[in-house]
């Protein structure tokens, strides 16, 4: 049997641990023949429709838990943290990973951890940082140690039922948190009703451009090239369109149909002013 084989007829059914490093030294012999293709297989207008698609799917989470992190952690991690983390795991992780095919970014649970930290850090009189960053540190130990072992092939116990009820919930966490910004577009003191339907206004209509563009792929308008190419890039031109809306109205109403907008630093720095590197030895 040749190496390629064995190493074929061993991933299909591999052991629960293995040696040393053995399953990640068979899942780089198994990618980087194709590594190179990985790349360049990607070099045409489909993988960038979803490369556009990517982006703001990624993006849009990194700033939206970005916000909800700054008022959770009272400003210690922000926006800038969560969407510098972001590209920069994302970017490693898709360059050296045997598997890159893996969203990088935060979603609801991980909030909820957080929150739960931040509050065992204040009953605890224990600086949240230091703390948050140990804890990813001992976390990070973790997943290293599973990694060499293999015994993160553990994870084919794990049904398919478990995967679609965590998706189903990090979709409605998703939704729930969208209609929870427009709603309070109306109830802000410090908003108005104009800015609350503009709010309105902009969701609906990036929504409805994105979905119907998407579902022009089964109309018989245009050529099927045409409808291919429209239907890829529908969920970025339904982004793009939802932005221009929402600078017309604020070119032509003014401050009062102005959308709140990222508040973005004028240098790269965090968002409450502080040293990117944690001191985690102020941890007791």
């Amino acid at each position: 049997m040749s190496d390629t084989a064995a190493i074929e007829a061993d991933d299909k059914d591999p052991p629960l641990f293995e040696g040393l490093l053995k399953g990640i030294t068979r899942d780089y012999k198994m990618r980087l023949p194709l590594y190179k293709s990985d790349i360049t297989d990607g070099l045409n207008t489909q993988c960038l429709a979803a490369i556009c698609f990517l982006f703001f799917a990624c993006l849009s989470p990194a700033i939206g838990f970005g916000s909800l992190f700054g008022a959770v952690t009272n400003g210690a991690i922000g926006t800038m943290e969560m969407v510098s983390s972001t590209a920069m795991c994302g970017f490693i992780y898709a360059l050296t990973s045997a598997q890159p095919l893996t969203i990088i970014g935060s979603t609801g649970p991980v909030l909820a951890f957080v929150a739960a930290l931040v509050q065992l850090a204040d009953k605890m009189g224990l600086p949240f940082l230091p703390l948050y960053a140990w804890t990813g540190i001992w976390t990070s130990g973790i997943l290293f140690l599973s990694s060499i072992t293999s015994a993160s092939n553990l994870v084919k116990y794990l049904t398919r039922f478990t995967d679609e009820i965590f998706s189903t919930l990090i979709s409605f966490i998703f939704v729930v948190e969208a209609v929870q910004n427009i709603g309070r577009s109306f109830t802000n003191p410090a908003s108005t009703f104009t800015k609350g339907l503009m709010t309105l206004i902009v969701a609906v209509s990036t929504y409805v451009t994105a979905n119907t563009l998407r579902g022009l792929r089964n109309t018989v308008y245009f050529t099927q090239g045409v409808r291919k190419n429209i239907s890829n890039f529908g969920p970025t031109i339904g982004v793009l369109a939802g932005v221009l809306i929402a600078n017309w109205a604020k070119i032509s109403q003014g401050a009062a149909a102005t959308l709140p907008s990222l508040a973005i630093p004028p240098t790269f720095a965090t968002t409450s002013g502080r040293p990117w590197l944690i001191p985690i030895m102020d941890l007791p």
